[in-house]
């Protein structure tokens, strides 16, 4: 798994016949009416949201601690919105999928703790449109989420949770040659049999390499890797997720969802974010700080992996 692939190819996608290929196969595949001209349809905006996702996301990446999570949350929306495109010509479909489509508290209390905060989860809006059609994954269970669990979800802060909380999140798993060998533990925390787990496992589309060893096929592309196997390009390591609750929810919405509460307190509850940021500094300042460091460099290496992912699963169809 390169990172430097993903990368080569969004920027092959800055051309436009490049992009409009892309579009047309993929409509094709999807059995959608007029491909071609949906995708003739559909070209200029796709690559308007590629090119602003890219720049709100460099421009977020240089920018002042107390403005990135604004800038790299527009960045990402627009990412998200260019992946969309790909599946849903139509989008948006409707004006209610323009909404973010979580809510946050209006007022942060004076105890105010990030990591116990919680968003709601909208039924119409971006997040449970992308959810549905981008990460494949079903909401309908879940009505709000929690800071902690989503910093739990970005394998590159393990290691900082563990000083912090001396709680594993999630658990390394060694990697040899093209083969993942997963804890013979992993099982127990998920309260499974061997047998569930490894029907879980074929679920997620993890091939398992072994019948009497929990061993999985090495995933070709990062997008493969964001729930409940996660990789991590801190340490390069393959990490499998220990909260069954949790495998409802992909790496890219835990960013979602991370940004969208960070960029709601920065814009209007100033007071408290200034207080965080230079008086303060809780301890989830360093977690905080970490994500933002990692989530400019790891959406745009999730977001491309999905596309490069649908530009090979095009190719092998024709």
């Amino acid at each position: 798994m390169k990172d430097e692939n993903v990368s080569t190819f969004l920027t092959y996608l800055e051309a436009e016949d490049a992009a409009l290929s892309l579009l047309q196969n993929n409509y094709q595949q999807l059995a959608i009416p007029d491909a071609e001209s949906r995708s003739y349809q559909n070209i200029a905006a796709f690559l308007a949201y590629l090119s602003h996702g890219k720049a709100y996301n460099s421009y977020g990446k240089d920018a002042p601690l107390f403005m990135k999570p604004v800038l790299l949350f527009y960045g990402m929306t627009h990412f998200m919105k260019a992946s969309l495109l790909l599946m849903r010509p139509a989008y948006p479909e409707s004006t209610a999928d323009l909404a973010h489509g979580l809510s946050s508290r209006k007022r942060k209390k004076r105890d105010y703790q990030f990591n116990l905060d919680e968003v709601l989860v909208q039924k119409r809006g971006l997040f449970p449109y992308f959810s549905r059609y981008v990460c494949q994954k079903d909401l309908l269970s879940i009505q709000k989420l929690s800071m902690g669990d989503m910093l739990g979800l970005i394998p590159e802060l393990q290691d900082l949770l563990l000083m912090q909380e001396e709680k594993q999140h999630m658990v390394p798993a060694e990697q040899q040659q093209n083969t993942i060998h997963l804890p013979s533990s992993l099982p127990d925390h998920f309260q499974y049999t061997q047998r569930r787990f490894r029907e879980l496992l074929h679920a997620f589309s993890l091939q398992l390499t072994s019948d009497d060893q929990l061993a999985i096929q090495t995933p070709d592309i990062i997008w493969q890797a964001a729930g409940p196997l996660f990789y991590s390009t801190t340490d390069q390591q393959y990490h499998f997720l220990k909260q069954r609750s949790l495998t409802a929810i992909h790496e890219c919405m835990a960013h979602y969802v991370l940004l969208y509460n960070l960029s709601m307190i920065c814009r209007y509850e100033t007071e408290w974010w200034t207080d965080f940021l230079h008086v303060s500094k809780p301890h989830e300042y360093p977690l905080i700080v970490r994500f933002l460091e990692t989530t400019c460099e790891k959406i745009p290496l999730l977001i491309g992996s999905f596309m490069q992912q649908r530009f090979i699963d095009t190719k092998k169809a024709r």
